[in-house]
């Protein structure tokens, strides 16, 4: 077990403790205040530079994340089509009734775009040779 200590010890330990805390509080002295203010000034410049570095990289990041997940792809979208004519109410076979346009889109060309009677001229080898000299 323990054996008891004597307070004379604890006393004598006391006091020197004691003398060490005066004798260096005596020769403590506090920054003065310009410095003081100094350092909370750069401190918060450093946080302020810490924090645009960070909501830069989360912008450019957030930013590639979409970039890239927009040049994925995957099945390409296709261009809206023009809505198909349905069906009206009448059986089929039964024609429109009087005055009322009919459905059925028409198939003629204006006469600028309409084809000609004869095909287009082919190139054959022949004549391609021909067309240029030494060939």
């Amino acid at each position: 077990m323990t054996e008891p200590r004597s307070t004379a010890d604890d006393d004598g330990l006391a006091v020197v403790l004691k003398r060490a805390a005066a004798t260096g509080g005596g020769l403590a002295s506090p920054a003065p205040a310009g410095q003081v203010a100094a350092r909370g000034a750069r401190r918060r410049r450093r946080t302020y530079a810490v924090g645009a570095v960070l909501a830069v990289c989360l912008v450019s990041g957030a930013a590639a994340a979409v970039a890239l997940r927009m040049g994925e792809g995957g099945t390409p979208v296709r261009p809206a089509a023009p809505p198909r004519p349905t069906s009206s109410a009448s059986p089929p076979g039964a024609s429109a009734p009087e005055g009322v346009p009919s459905r059925t889109p028409s198939t003629s060309l204006p006469p600028s775009l309409a084809p000609s009677g004869s095909p287009p001229p082919t190139a054959t080898g022949a004549s391609v040779a021909a067309s240029f000299p030494g060939g």
